[in-house]
């Protein structure tokens, strides 16, 4: 949502007797979950008008993953041979098992007993209980027998919190080369946390770029947080500028091109 400019802080006198419309800025980046990872996006100012930054914003969509996993099957037995292991409920498979059947979907298996970096990763984001599972999987305070088909989908991983996740912003104005910060900020101290507790904030005076000026924000990854990040420079056009099309001589000329349209 736009916010409107706090009383022309910042602008030129004739600037703040202009038409001003509110417009939003966006950009979108693919978090990929690397740090040190640095990712660019750039956004040119356009012809009709320059643009007015008042506060910037951000917000994440984490990507969920659709990784299903359980336990290990039991061993089927041998011709002739009858079993009398007991089938595995919720109370009886061990951290031991999770984490097999997880390197397993995972085909994350490294040498000895280390457990692999995305078999880590989900431990660390979290796990829980398949939607259509959880009720069946809990009867009887998780005494319930699985059979084979509900342990395969028994488990499913889910995305980090959104507000462990971290990445530091820089803004920069190629047009002029001006960059607006000594280094990267940390999202945490510049824009707060992504759970609604102040995840913008106003600029100290607003930031004017010209028509035609290219805006850049590079975003560097601190976290292994995957999914969507989208960043927002919220603020307006100013209208009427000289040279523009929405100067007076821009009109003006519009106007004459469109009489001799009609002429001819």
């Amino acid at each position: 949502m736009s916010t409107a400019p706090l009383g022309g802080v910042g602008e030129a006198p004739s600037a703040v007797q202009r038409r001003r419309i509110p417009f939003d800025i966006a950009f979108r980046y693919d978090l990929t979950g690397e740090p040190g990872k640095v990712l660019r996006k750039t956004f040119t100012v356009s012809i009709e008008a320059p643009f007015v930054a008042v506060s910037i914003g951000y917000g994440l969509v984490p990507r969920v993953s659709a990784l299903r996993f359980g336990p290990p099957r039991p061993p089927l037995p041998a011709s002739g041979v009858i079993l009398s292991q007991k089938p595995l409920t919720l109370r009886t498979i061990t951290t031991g098992e999770i984490i097999d059947g997880l390197t397993a979907a995972l085909d994350d298996a490294l040498p000895g007993t280390q457990v692999g970096p995305k078999v880590a990763a989900v431990f660390g984001n979290g796990f829980k209980l398949s939607a259509v599972l959880s009720t069946p999987a809990l009867l009887g305070g998780g005494t319930a027998p699985l059979d084979n088909d509900a342990l395969d989908t028994l488990f499913q991983a889910v995305a980090a919190p959104v507000d462990r996740v971290q990445f530091r912003y820089a803004l920069f104005d190629d047009g002029t080369g001006r960059e607006f910060q000594s280094e990267p900020i940390l999202n945490i101290a510049g824009l707060g946390i992504a759970n609604g507790d102040r995840p913008f904030r106003y600029f100290a005076r607003p930031i004017r770029f010209a028509a035609r000026s290219t805006i850049r924000l590079e975003i560097t990854e601190e976290s292994e947080f995957e999914g969507e990040l989208h960043v927002s420079l919220q603020g307006y056009k100013v209208l009427g500028g000289a040279s523009s099309p929405t100067g007076r001589a821009g009109r003006r000329a519009g106007r004459r091109a469109e009489s001799r349209r009609l002429r001819t």
